[in-house]
């Protein structure tokens, strides 16, 4: 396994979003089992690069609970998703294969709803990524007021691993064993702030 270490934004090249309207980021190594679980590196011209850990909500309109561990994430979910609720992690690994098809993840979280979770997520690299388009139009990202458009490259997986929730989250946890999952080849997406803001 290698970790491709996620490193600081060089403010030099940082974008302002009121100079063009939109945002690129990419996201890579990023790997999900969709609609609950998410180990993704982020890509940002505005805050840099840094992991991140995402319980989802019950649909990706609502805010999640993200946990990170470097100032760079912690930075931008205060500035991009402060609906959101984030926790800075004691200790947050993402590394991925040389090829790509396998990613694994480790979280010992400080905080929050989640005590731990340990997760490998793995394609067959024989199969053809295909491209899985997501967002678009006026839809919020985690409830906030921005939107995203973008495109995910995908291959079927399976996880196996675990998940331990705290002690007053109200459940204990989870044992996942082949699970499905996606493990992407690349994703990007374009940001940008919807005409429609949230209410409160």
């Amino acid at each position: 396994m290698v970790n491709q270490t996620p490193v600081s934004v060089n403010r030099e090249m940082s974008v302002r979003f009121d100079e063009i309207g939109a945002v690129w980021e990419f996201y890579s190594p990023f790997a999900h089992v969709p609609g609950r679980y998410e180990w993704c590196r982020i890509h940002s011209p505005t805050h840099g690069s840094f992991d991140a850990f995402i319980l989802l909500a019950e649909s990706t309109a609502l805010p999640p609970w993200v946990y990170l561990s470097a100032e760079e994430g912690l930075r931008f979910m205060a500035d991009r998703y402060p609906e959101s609720r984030t926790f800075r992690a004691a200790e947050l690994r993402i590394e991925s294969s040389p090829d790509g098809c396998v990613v694994r993840g480790l979280l010992r979280a400080g905080g929050g709803p989640v005590s731990f979770a340990e997760m490998r997520l793995a394609a067959d690299c024989r199969d053809i990524p295909r491209m899985a388009p997501y967002g678009g139009g006026e839809a919020a990202v985690w409830g906030s007021r921005w939107s995203c458009a973008g495109v995910d490259l995908v291959r079927d997986g399976r996880c196996d691993g675990s998940i331990r929730f705290a002690p007053d989250a109200g459940f204990t946890g989870e044992i996942l064993s082949a699970a499905p999952c996606l493990v992407s080849a690349g994703s990007f997406g374009m940001i940008k702030e919807r005409s429609a803001k949230p209410s409160g």
